[in-house]
């Protein structure tokens, strides 16, 4: 009940947020001091930290930037308006930028050209383990939440009403360019299609150094309708080691499988657990 009335609040706040702005309003303009960024009125997760805050994901960023160098590579997938990818993208040679929303991604082409970003590689796509198309749900209060259409059809994914629609569907190996031989980083936000996508980029994985990806219990049983055991079946092959920002947990392979299984019978989430090929120290670095 309460969780269902915290819904209806949040879906409340972004109609009246439109009203208040005006009907021409398609988008706000926040100055986070690295970036410029529009931002959808409505939207009541990173919109509305970034109208308030001036900032998002600052200890994501820092993450992400211990990581990468000016000659790196990097992927982006589910990039939403670029609060992460543009600050990041500036620091690097190139970045694949991925966002499945058509929505979002119209966002995000306007904000790498009010940020003069162009070393990058941009796909309204959504990426999966074929070509094809899939049922996407553009959630709106919380536009960062929209996903490919739930096994399972939860409240707390359909409480604002969101439109389903029919989005293309590509392996994310089709989309690389072959002289991009090495990815320092690949970080996966895609809210359930994690597994799919994982699959349709084994070549990828297999020179990517470092994969930070969300780990969600709801979205593994409702979204993608996978176990833990079959989340990490794509990842496995390609990575040693496992970082868990929260709860500091460094991981070998041979506990990959036990520790996250743990984690999921807990209902412990973590928006970015950390695989990478070498031990990272990341604690050292102060990350979380």
């Amino acid at each position: 009940m309460l969780r269902s009335l915290k819904y209806r609040i949040a879906q409340t706040k972004a109609r009246l947020m439109r009203r208040l702005t005006g009907p021409y309003v398609s988008g706000l303009l926040i100055d986070t001091g690295d970036c410029a960024l529009l931002v959808d009125p409505a939207d009541r997760v990173v919109g509305r930290e970034l109208r308030f805050k001036g900032r998002y994901g600052d200890d994501e960023l820092q993450r992400i930037e211990a990581l990468i160098n000016p000659q790196s590579t990097v992927a982006f997938i589910g990039t939403h308006v670029g609060a992460l990818a543009i600050p990041a993208s500036r620091k690097v040679r190139k970045a694949y930028l991925v966002e499945a929303n058509p929505r979002t991604f119209a966002f995000l082409q306007r904000n790498l050209a009010l940020n003069g970003v162009t070393n990058v590689s941009a796909h309204n796509v959504a990426v999966g383990e074929s070509v094809g198309e899939i049922n996407f749900v553009l959630s709106t209060a919380n536009s960062g939440g929209s996903k490919r259409e739930p096994q399972v059809k939860a409240a707390k994914y359909y409480y604002d009403r969101p439109d389903t629609i029919r989005v293309p569907m590509v392996p994310f190996d089709t989309l690389v360019d072959p002289i991009d031989e090495r990815f320092d980083l690949v970080l996966m936000d895609i809210e359930g299609s994690e597994y799919f996508a994982l699959k349709g980029m084994q070549n990828v994985l297999s020179r990517t150094e470092t994969l930070i990806v969300e780990f969600i219990g709801h979205h593994l049983r409702n979204v993608a309708g996978v176990s833990v055991a079959e989340f990490l079946q794509p990842i496995e092959p390609h990575f040693s080691h496992l970082y868990i920002p929260s709860t500091r947990q460094h991981v070998s392979k041979a506990d990959f499988l036990a520790t996250l299984s743990d984690l999921y019978e807990r209902k412990i989430n973590d928006d970015g657990i950390v695989f990478s090929k070498s031990r990272l120290d990341l604690d050292s670095a102060r990350l979380r």
